[in-house]
């Protein structure tokens, strides 16, 4: 039988090929890169004497033990996923079946799940101590009783899939042969069956990489139990992860859906990677898609001086522990990346963290064990979403300056095409709002008769835009005569400056004004290591334009007839516009301005204030705006 299929698989993954049609440079546009064949593979690791075989086996948790006094970063997230064992892992309360407050998911069990059973099950085999093995077993047996895994969204499911198999897989030898035959009809139920003619597949966001990461780790668990079922479903899964590869990483290696988002769906194709690779010893050509090798370094550079992501789109801005980028810095040798995870090390921050497991056995297959500083200071990226980062140096007194494109009807996306975000002498002085809770917002959306979807219906005439840190007057961008953005104005980068006293980068921000203007270019720069620097070259067309550009603040503003002075600790900045007469103002933060999401983003919003000026262009004229934020009194 296993013969058989061994052939079969082999024939039928070799018909397969990597054809990474990746969008070049924007929407629509398609370019072929070489096929890479996915070869034989070897199944003679699937069967039931061979577990575990999960991203470790028996021989990397003997490994683990043994590196854990020469190995520093080894030693610490272990001891992470100890403490993390002992706080989650041997939890009295049982995971139980309960959807979220808008009642859509359960997608918050799902990965308590994950962080229960992986923790307990790891501190089981690093230990041998019984009470993790009886807390694992009976948190795997609750879930195989869920009467589904909520296959209806389907990121619940495919989360739940990878906590089981953890489980199944780590602890297969002491588990009871009822629960292991509990868990092999329950994966086989409530993912594979669930799984079929689910959108996913099909799909090109994270969605894809969390559901096929979690039926893939499933399938690679209790492969010998259903060999044909697990190799078909292996099988469509990496076919299926082409789309998702395609459009998160060409062609430079930034996530289209900002980075928040690239930590969870790159997280979970790295667990997938990891898998196959822990099972066949290969990941059938997935890193040698185009800009996947150099996603690890976008990732790193999202992060400002101050510890604040660059966090377009739906992302928040505060950091914790990143187990994805391990991934990237023991497969590509790149200890680097690792930069910004110090502070999570030091301070605990991966306790509690569901995929913890994955920077732990990446750092255990680890060449190094130190984290060095970073040499390269920018980073640009075309496709989906355009972006370009850059900093003075790494250190939190250090300058730095994230600035994007792309389009406002994209996946995550929100009408902020042409922001940017700036780090100066130890605080953010634009900022970007944070991301409210989406249970909550779909839930005001029902009470209001317009139903959860609204909140994703990215049209141009859709509510969505009318949330408050969503529509472009709350983002470090324009607004043309008190207009929306065009949710398909996809926006390009045209220039980047890396040169001498100036670092710096151009947008192409034209098309998000539906006509409004003729032309707007939008360059932003930092400037002798000093200062930041935003030049405007708008063009009108057959009309008037009344401007208004907008920063989003947490220094405290002072307003003037000359400029505003922005005040944070004891630094003081001051904003200034040439090239037109403007008149500095500010705009109302109070939940009485935030019209549909008010309650919901008051909090967000607080302590912050949105600043800047306004200013008229007659109709086919050119106006050259620079404006500058520099330390005052310098």
């Amino acid at each position: 039988m296993m013969k058989t299929v061994k052939r079969f698989f082999s024939i039928l993954l070799s018909g397969i090929t990597l054809l990474f049609l990746a969008g070049c440079g924007g929407a629509g546009k398609q370019a072929p890169v070489p096929a890479q064949s996915f070869g034989e593979a070897d199944l003679s690791v699937l069967t039931a004497k061979n577990h575990p075989r999960l991203y470790v086996n028996a021989k990397t948790f003997k490994a683990i033990r043994r590196s854990l006094r020469k190995n520093p970063l080894l030693a610490n997230l272990h001891g992470q996923m100890m403490e993390q064992a002992e706080k989650y892992g041997l939890a009295e309360s049982p995971l139980t079946y309960k959807k979220d407050e808008s009642n859509k998911r359960i997608l918050h069990v799902s990965r308590a799940a994950i962080t229960r059973i992986a923790s307990a099950a790891y501190a089981y085999r690093m230990t041998g101590d019984k009470r993790y093995l009886a807390h694992a077993e009976k948190d795997l047996v609750d879930v195989c009783h869920f009467p589904d895994w909520n296959p209806s969204h389907f990121l619940d499911t495919g989360e739940m899939s990878l906590a089981v198999s953890i489980g199944y897989d780590w602890l297969y030898d002491v588990l009871s042969p009822e629960t292991r035959k509990l868990i092999e009809e329950t994966l086989v139920k409530y993912a594979f069956e669930a799984a079929d003619g689910r959108w996913f597949y099909k799909g090109t966001n994270n969605w894809n990489q969390v559901c096929n990461a979690g039926l893939v780790s499933g399938a690679l668990a209790i492969w010998e139990t259903r060999p044909e079922l697990c190799q078909a479903m292996v099988a469509k899964s990496i076919e299926s992860n082409k789309g998702a590869l395609r459009f998160g990483y060409y062609p430079d290696g930034n996530y289209p859906e900002g980075s928040t988002y690239w930590e969870y769906g790159t997280e979970f194709q790295c667990i997938m990677i990891s898998a196959l690779e822990s099972v066949f010893g290969s990941d059938f050509g997935i890193c040698q898609a185009p800009g996947f090798e150099r996603t690890g370094d976008y990732e790193m550079h999202t992060i400002g001086n101050t510890l604040q992501r660059f966090n377009y789109s739906d992302c928040g801005k505060g950091l914790g522990g990143n187990p994805a980028v391990w991934f990237f810095a023991q497969r590509f040798n790149k200890p680097e990346v690792l930069f910004f995870e110090q502070p999570a090390l030091e301070n605990q921050q991966y306790v509690g963290n569901r995929t913890l497991f994955l920077a732990l056995t990446c750092a255990a297959k680890a060449a190094f064990s130190a984290i060095p500083t970073p040499s390269e200071h920018l980073f640009y990226g075309h496709g989906t979403t355009p972006v370009a980062m850059m900093r003075t140096g790494w250190t939190v007194q250090d300058l730095y300056l994230g600035i994007k494109g792309g389009r406002a009807g994209g996946p995550h996306a929100h009408m902020d095409a042409g922001s940017f975000v700036f780090d100066a002498y130890g605080y953010r002085w634009a900022s970007d709002y944070g991301q409210p809770s989406y249970s909550k917002l779909e839930k005001f959306f029902i009470e209001q008769g317009r139903g959860e979807g609204g909140l994703w219906d990215m049209k141009q005439d859709s509510q969505r835009w009318d949330l408050f840190a969503y529509n472009n007057k709350q983002h470090n961008t324009l607004t043309v005569n008190d207009t929306k953005f065009d949710v398909n104005g996809y926006c390009d980068l045209t220039g980047i400056i890396d040169k001498e006293g100036v670092l710096g980068a151009s947008v192409d921000i034209t098309p998000a004004f539906s006509g409004q203007l003729a032309s707007a270019i939008r360059t932003a720069s930092i400037v002798d290591k000093a200062y930041l620097e935003v030049r405007d070259a708008l063009k009108a067309g057959a009309k008037p334009a009344h401007i208004r550009w907008t920063l989003v603040t947490y220094g405290k503003p002072e307003i003037s007839a000359d400029g505003i002075l922005l005040s944070q600790g004891d630094v003081k900045m001051k904003l200034e516009a040439s090239g037109a007469k403007v008149s500095y103002t500010s705009w109302p933060t109070d939940a009485a301005s935030m019209g549909l999401d008010g309650k919901d983003f008051v909090k967000l919003v607080e302590g912050s204030y949105v600043i800047g000026f306004e200013f008229d262009i007659p109709k086919e004229t050119e106006v050259n705006l620079v404006t500058t934020l520099k330390k005052a009194g310098v």
